[in-house]
């Protein structure tokens, strides 16, 4: 588990079980420390006073070898001395044995001096002057633990000895502490530290008991009281009277509760109750709250003067829908009406468009079978034309021909000459060709006689024969404008007639469409007599529209009567004329003038 999820009780029960544990940890360590600074202190007691002991038998027995004294008497005065030597509070005493071992001298059992040692032994078996003849015999001097006598107790008790060897005289001189009476002061010292750290422990759970408590409790109130606001519970207070940081963040925090329940909470009651006017006045430039509020009050001032003029618009507007409405369901009740005059007026204009349609089919017919007539005219007139070209051209070949008779018989006329010469100087032979040659000259000027004639013929032939051919010619092209112009009346006849077929199917098409019409007029009749009745549920919602926003009061603005005064109802078209009743003709056109469709005649050359 993390330490983290613990609760904080639970962390100061952890902190003071944690610091008792290395405070007893510590009194513990100090406690074996005392305990074994006690026995060193005792050893080292002992060993002070067995050496001042020690030292005493060292002075006599020096006292005997430079003869001041004889060694009874100096082992006299310093058993005398040594047995009367007390230290420690009369706790220490001394006694001497040898190294046989015999008692010398025991101040507290003096039925012990001269006896032999060497067999006494402590409860346990242990032979203990042996031991300190033992000890001493090794190093001089040593500890030695055994069971002795001690006054008071029924049984021996642990001791401990040191012991020291005068080498002169083989005396052993000791000194023992009971172990008890260190224990005891141990044990002493030892429940002084139990109790300490008795007090200690209570001291410290009751410490972290009040402390767990004077912070778990604020926390858990605070966590509590965040938990309501959260829900939305606002009356809650910590009221901790305490001056330190949980009393600050109690103050805070019952501030804070005060501050959105007076403040952010009647504002937005005042929202609530439409009034937009806040007063609200930011803490500092970071206080986002408030200035998020103030953005608000401005943004909904704003948004709430425009919707107020909206809804006065919206409420103005809708009456006006509503009588356009209702002007709209008139009109279309009215265009319906129109639409079935018009329908019928179509219906018989359609009849006459398709007998039109077969008239032009008809002239279309004839057209195409004079066109036919005069395109083989025009063939005929156009052979009529070559052939006279070719008379013109044959002519043309005769007047060369006569050019050339002509020129023969000048020709001859110049022999005839020219023999006539020749005869003549022949003289008498020459008579007979003179005849001959006369005769041809006459022949000659006959026939250039006769060629002139001729060529006169064939002139007045040949101007003839050009008069014809232009006549010819101008027939030609009178007959190609006739056929061109029935080709185009045939090509007119053919567009009027698919005009006039077009026309018929673009008048059923119309007919179609107009009964569409009609039914959309229709529908829109029903649709306006519905926009209607909306339209006067829109004017009462928009009146009511404008009785809620009048509970919002502007920043900056007194109350606001909201009222309007409607648009001037627009004007009503004149009563619609009754519709006509739909007859298979075009009508009496003598009667009134009538709604009517315009037809111009020259729009069908633009089919």
């Amino acid at each position: 588990m993390s330490l983290a999820n613990v609760k904080i009780g639970t962390k100061i029960y952890l902190v003071i079980a944690l610091v008792i544990i290395v405070f007893t940890l510590g009194i513990g360590w100090i406690y074996n420390g005392y305990k074994t600074q006690i026995y060193d202190s005792a050893q080292q007691k002992l060993q002070a006073a067995t050496g001042t002991a020690a030292g005493i038998i060292d002075h006599y027995s020096k006292l005997a070898e430079n003869g001041t004294l004889t060694i009874e008497e100096a082992q006299n005065l310093a058993k005398s001395t040594i047995k009367d030597l007390r230290l420690d509070g009369g706790k220490l005493y001394f006694w001497i044995n040898d190294t046989q071992p015999k008692m010398i001298m025991h101040p507290i059992k003096p039925a012990l001096d001269g006896k032999d040692l060497s067999g006494s032994a402590d409860p346990n078996g242990k032979y203990l002057f042996l031991e300190m003849v033992k000890v001493t015999a090794a190093t001089g001097e040593g500890f030695v633990d055994y069971m002795w006598a001690k006054p008071g107790f029924d049984k021996p008790q642990p001791k401990l000895s040191f012991v020291k060897k005068n080498k002169t005289w083989n005396w052993i001189v000791g000194s023992g502490v009971y172990v008890d009476d260190l224990e005891v002061a141990i044990n002493k010292v030892f429940y002084t530290i139990i109790t300490i750290v008795v007090a200690t422990i209570l001291l410290s759970v009751l410490l972290a008991f009040f402390l767990a408590r004077s912070i778990a409790r604020p926390m858990k109130k605070t966590v509590e009281m965040i938990e309501e606001i959260g829900k939305g519970h606002l009356s809650g207070r910590l009221n901790l009277n305490q001056r330190d940081e949980f009393g600050q963040m109690a103050e805070a925090m019952d501030k804070f509760a005060d501050d959105i329940q007076h403040e952010i909470i009647g504002t937005l009651q005042k929202l609530a109750g439409g009034d937009l006017n806040l007063n609200l006045v930011p803490r500092d430039n970071q206080d986002e709250i408030r200035g998020t509020f103030i953005k608000l009050e401005n943004d909904l001032n704003d948004v709430m003067a425009s919707i107020q003029n909206a809804g006065q618009q919206i409420s103005a507007n809708s009456n006006s829908v509503s009588d356009f409405s209702q002007s709209l369901s008139q009109s279309a009740t009215e265009s319906a009406a129109s639409l079935e005059e018009i329908s019928a007026s179509l219906g018989e204009l359609s009849s006459q468009t398709k007998h039109n349609a077969d008239n032009a089919n008809q002239v279309n017919i004839l057209s195409s079978d004079a066109r036919q007539a005069t395109e083989e005219g025009k063939e005929h007139m156009e052979q009529m034309v070559a052939a006279m070209g070719e008379i013109s051209e044959a002519s043309q070949n005769i007047n060369k021909i006569i050019k050339v008779i002509d020129e023969i018989a000048f020709q001859t006329n110049l022999l005839a000459l020219n023999a006539a010469v020749e005869a003549a100087r022949a003289g008498q032979h020459g008579k007979g060709f003179a005849v001959v040659a006369e005769e041809v000259r006459n022949l000659a000027a006959r026939s250039a006689k006769a060629a002139s004639e001729t060529a006169k013929l064939i002139e007045g032939s040949v101007q003839k024969t050009n008069n014809g051919s232009q006549i010819a010619n101008q027939t030609a092209e009178s007959l190609e404008s006739i056929f061109g112009g029935i080709s185009k009346v045939s090509d007119l006849a053919e567009e009027i007639a698919a005009a006039s077929n077009e026309q018929a199917t673009g008048i059923g098409q119309i007919n179609e469409g107009l009964g569409q019409i009609d039914q959309a007029i229709q529908q829109n009749t029903a649709t306006a007599e519905e926009s209607a009745a909306a339209a006067e549920e829109l004017s009462s919602q928009s009146a009511e529209l404008l009785n809620m926003l009048k509970r919002f009061h502007l920043k900056g603005h007194s109350q606001q009567q909201v009222s309007y005064q409607p648009p001037a109802a627009p004007a009503r078209p004149a009563a619609p004329r009754p519709a006509a009743p739909a007859t298979d003709s075009w009508g009496d056109m003598t009667a009134a003038p009538q709604q009517a469709i315009a037809l111009d005649d020259d729009e069908f050359g633009k089919f």
